[in-house]
């Protein structure tokens, strides 16, 4: 008897043990999903400006040319320029949407892209 109660006991500590830690990996992994750090950088490239979105340190969004503009293939005219339509993006993409950045918000902001000074 005492050597079946002995190796019970043993059982259920073992058992309440791994109990923890598997909870314990639940509720981090809940935690990295519930809360993620979301980051904007701009940086300068050979044709202009552009903007990097970080999600938890890696790369979620690269826009290294002006969206919703049929040029070729050209940046942002100037660092401000990036980072204000970069912070459009980043705004959408906190609430939880699609960063879509549209002709008329780029308009409204008075952003021109870079090959505009080229020609």
């Amino acid at each position: 008897m005492s050597f079946i109660r002995k190796w019970g006991v043993t059982f259920l500590l073992l058992l309440g043990i791994g109990g923890i830690v598997i909870y314990n990996i639940y509720r981090r992994n809940q935690y990295k999903k519930d809360h993620v750090f979301i980051e904007l950088k701009v940086f300068q490239w050979s044709k202009g400006w552009g903007y990097d979105i970080l999600r938890n340190g890696q790369p979620y969004i690269h826009q290294d040319i002006v969206p919703a503009v049929t040029a070729h293939g050209w940046g942002f005219r100037t660092q401000e320029d990036a980072l204000a339509v970069g912070k459009k993006a980043y705004q959408q993409v906190l609430a939880g949407h699609m960063p879509i950045v549209t002709k008329a918000q780029l308009d409204s902001l008075g952003i021109v892209p870079a090959d505009s000074l080229h020609r």
